[in-house]
C-alpha cells in the first residue's frame, strides 16, 4: 500500500509548505498514483460496492490534496469502477442481475479464447507459478486467515493472479486490455465473500482442470474448461443477487 502522509506538512521533494486546508500534511503526487491506489482499494473490497467516495475523505485517507483525487475518480469512472452523479459525487459501482449476465458472458468469451491461445504459448515458469497458486488456494481451507475479510482479499488477489497468467500467456496485449475492463470489478470481491467451502472447492477444481489442459497443450480443452469455470461463477453470483432482492 502506498502511504502519502508526510507528518511535517512539507513536500518531500521541495520542502514547500502545503496549503492550510483539510488535507494539510499532503504531499504532491500524480493523479495516476492516486488512481492506482483508489483502484486497489476498490478491487480489494476496502471501498465496497455502493459506497460513496467523498473527495475530502479520500484525500485525507491518502494524505493528498483533493485535485488528484478528483482526477483519479474521473479516470475510474471511465473504467467503469465508479459512477459520478452531479451534486452527489462518486460511488463505487454496484451490479444487478442483468449486469452480471452481460459481464460474465463477455468474460467467458474473452477468457476462454485467452486460455485456448495460452495452451500453445504459455511458458514453463508461468505454469509453475500457476501450480503454486493452485496449491496455496487449496491450503487456505486447512489454514484459514484471521478474519473473513482477510481471506476474501487474499483469495481475490490469488485468483486474479491465476487468471492473469492465462491472459498474459495468450500473448495478445489487446485481449489483456479487454479482459481488464470486464474482470477487475468490485463484483469479484462480493462473489468471493459469498463463497462457502463448497464453492471454493469447485473453483479450485476448475483451476486444476485448466492447469492440466495448459500443461497438456490442449487448446480446445483449456478453452472449454475456462468457459465452464466462468459460467459456474456467473450462475452462483446471480443466485445470490436474487436472494438479496427477495
Amino acid at each position: 500500500m502506498i502511504v502519502y502522509n508526510n507528518p511535517d506538512g512539507n513536500d518531500r521533494q521541495t520542502g514547500a509548505p502545503q496549503p492550510a486546508d483539510a488535507t494539510r500534511g499532503a504531499v504532491r503526487v500524480s493523479s495516476a498514483e492516486v488512481y492506482a491506489e483508489i483502484r486497489r482499494l476498490i478491487l480489494s473490497g476496502v471501498f465496497r460496492p455502493g459506497e460513496r467516495l467523498i473527495e475530502e475523505s479520500v484525500a485525507q485517507r491518502l494524505g493528498v490534496s483533493r485535485t488528484p483525487v478528483r482526477q483519479a475518480l474521473t479516470m475510474l469512472e471511465a473504467e467503469g469502477l465508479v459512477e459520478i452523479v452531479r451534486h452527489r459525487g462518486a460511488t463505487v459501482c454496484a451490479f444487478g442481475v442483468d449486469d452480471v449476465w452481460s459481464l460474465y458472458d463477455l468474460r467467458a468469451v474473452l477468457e476462454a479464447h485467452a486460455a485456448g491461445r495460452a495452451a500453445t504459448r504459455i511458458s514453463a515458469a508461468e505454469l509453475e507459478r500457476m501450480r503454486a497458486l493452485a496449491d496455496e488456494m487449496e491450503r487456505l481451507e486447512e489454514q484459514p486467515l484471521a478474519s473473513r475479510e482477510d481471506e476474501v482479499r487474499w483469495l481475490v488477489t490469488h485468483n486474479q493472479e491465476f487468471h492473469q497468467i492465462v491472459i498474459q500467456a495468450s500473448r495478445n496485449p489487446h485481449l489483456e486490455k479487454l479482459v481488464r475492463r470486464t474482470v477487475e470489478v468490485p463484483l469479484m470481491f462480493k462473489s468471493f465473500f459469498w463463497y462457502s467451502a463448497r464453492e471454493r472447492a469447485v473453483s479450485n477444481h476448475f483451476h486444476r482442470m485448466i492447469l492440466r489442459a495448459l500443461e497438456e497443450r490442449d487448446a480446445a480443452r483449456a478453452e472449454f474448461v475456462m468457459r465452464e469455470h466462468i459460467y459456474e461463477g456467473r450462475d452462483f453470483v446471480i443466485q445470490k443477487l436474487r436472494e438479496e432482492l427477495r
